[in-house]
């Protein structure tokens, strides 16, 4: 051995041992898992018996999560624009400004991602709740027609609604530390060039910022993929149908029905579709010689 490799694996070993013990061991247990099926025995009782892809190749005809994946490509389609785009603009302009402006700024913006998951969302099922909800009060006021934010055709709005506010601020922190860390000097070198302050922010900020992004945009990804908590809270508040997302209905395949094999096939086929994303995000151009 090394000199100095003992050191290197006495500090890696703990974190190793707990990535192997919380991360590796249950995927791995989840794969096994999947590959049992539940079968009625003689005596009338159900037991898990060998079924090899059985699970896998009925998650492919199962149409209730065919329909929450795409759902979640909806989610996707509108909570990843608007939240990213939000919080570049946002990060910009506290970038731009100076003193208490930016301390009250950044607390506020961030508010919303630290109020947990249950509390955020029953506020917005309260904002969202027909007859008790603010909102209901200025539509009545304005003689507007009452709209049901729980109906089924604005269901995925109204839930991508509570996760662009919850999320905008996450997606600010990081997108407004990569500006911190831009050189000052480039900045007074392109004043003295001539450059104006959106000259500044299209040529210097925004390219200097982009692997930011891309790292912002991998997290919102896997999150939107695992949209899971806000649905389950409004499920209490009105008719949110649990296909509405895949880990909503594996949950309903586990707790419900205790097909705890089919879930598990379910959670690996959703696992290795992000992970297959976020491969092709940052996957590097083959360069042509």
């Amino acid at each position: 051995m090394r000199k100095g490799y003992g050191t290197t694996y006495l500090l890696v070993g703990p974190f190793l041992m707990a990535f192997a013990l919380f991360y590796i061991l249950p995927v791995l247990s989840a794969i096994y898992l999947s590959l049992f099926i539940k079968r009625r025995s003689l005596t009338g009782r159900s037991v898990d018996v060998f079924g090899g892809f059985a699970n896998y190749a009925r998650a492919f005809s199962d149409q209730d999560f065919l329909h929450s994946l795409s759902n979640v490509i909806s989610f996707c389609a509108v909570v990843i624009p608007i939240s990213i785009g939000a919080a570049i603009i946002l990060a910009l302009m506290l970038d731009e400004a100076s003193g208490r402006i930016v301390k009250a700024g950044r607390t506020l913006l961030m508010l919303p991602y630290t109020i947990p998951v249950a509390i955020g969302s029953l506020l917005w099922g309260y904002l969202y709740s027909r007859n008790v909800s603010p909102i209901d009060f200025v539509i009545d006021h304005l003689h507007l027609p009452k709209v049901d934010f729980l109906a089924p055709n604005l269901l995925v709005g109204a839930i991508a609604n509570v996760v662009i506010w919850a999320w905008t601020g996450y997606n600010l922190v990081g997108i407004y530390t990569a500006l911190q860390g831009i050189p000052r000097d480039l900045y007074e070198a392109a004043k003295i060039d001539g450059a104006g302050r959106f000259a500044v922010i299209r040529h210097i900020k925004l390219p200097l910022v982009m692997p930011a992004v891309r790292v912002v945009l991998l997290f919102a990804v896997i999150g939107t993929s695992q949209i899971f908590g806000e649905p389950f809270i409004l499920r209490s508040l009105g008719y949110v149908p649990e296909n509405i997302t895949p880990n909503l209905y594996i949950y309903w395949i586990a707790q419900r029905d205790a097909n705890y094999s089919y879930s598990a096939a379910l959670a690996v086929i959703l696992a290795v579709i992000v992970f297959a994303i976020t491969l092709l995000m940052f996957r590097r151009p083959v360069k042509k010689s």
